[in-house]
């Protein structure tokens, strides 16, 4: 049965930029180490600082697999909830300090799409002519 730690948003030691933090709720699912934990808080954490709208929660499950296990793969599942639009961010690699870091690089693409204004940027928006 995978082992749940609910952990409060802000970290041991928040840093002195840190206006408001998220709630984030971790879960942890074989030999995870608190290390990791803490590592996936601070890089989500200052991912989501670049977040356009309020981050109202984040739920991430940290999963590395047993090492009887074949695949040897480490996963990185992240939900949050940025004033009310789901992002999910996922990635699996082997180990889970590179899943981590491709989760929070496709965290930020998925943010930079549901920034302000991106259907302008994306050409959605007709321009008018001179």
């Amino acid at each position: 049965m995978p082992r749940q730690n609910a952990t409060p948003a802000e970290p041991a030691e928040p840093a002195a930029d840190d206006t408001a933090a998220s709630p984030m709720a971790f879960t942890l699912s074989g030999r995870v180490e608190e290390g990791d934990v803490r590592r996936a808080r601070e890089v989500f954490s200052r991912v989501l600082a670049h977040a356009h709208e309020p981050v109202l929660f984040v739920r991430t499950s940290l999963t590395v697999a047993p090492a009887h296990d074949p695949s040897g793969q480490a996963e990185v599942s992240l939900r949050a909830d940025v004033n009310g639009r789901p992002i999910h961010a996922h990635a699996t690699a082997t180990s889970l300090h590179e899943a981590i870091a491709i989760t929070a690089d496709r965290l930020a693409a998925r943010l930079a799409h549901t920034s302000r204004d991106w259907e302008s940027r994306r050409g959605g928006h007709a321009h008018p002519s001179p």
